[in-house]
């Protein structure tokens, strides 16, 4: 698999763990909000969203990654085929 290959997919895959952890924020907000102020809010639920913002970075700093890393692979290929 060429690099630029792992490229597009780590952004496709760092767009879905966006994208699901919008919808898990808003199903939590919809069951939670009925409730508000009626019941101390579980610790789980902050341990869940740091640790979905965490995965967030680290996927998005990965696809930086392999962005910058298939870009240096063109260029070392297109100086070296000449």
């Amino acid at each position: 698999m060429k690099v630029w290959h792992l490229s597009v997919l780590s952004w496709i895959v760092t767009a879905l763990i966006a994208v699901l952890g919008v919808t898990a924020a808003s199903t939590i907000w919809y069951f939670q909000e009925p409730v508000v102020d009626s019941v101390a809010q579980p610790g789980s639920y902050s341990i869940a969203a740091v640790s979905g913002l965490v995965v967030l970075m680290l996927s998005f700093l990965l696809s930086c990654g392999l962005t910058v890393l298939a870009e240096q692979s063109a260029k070392g290929r297109s100086t070296t085929s000449r």
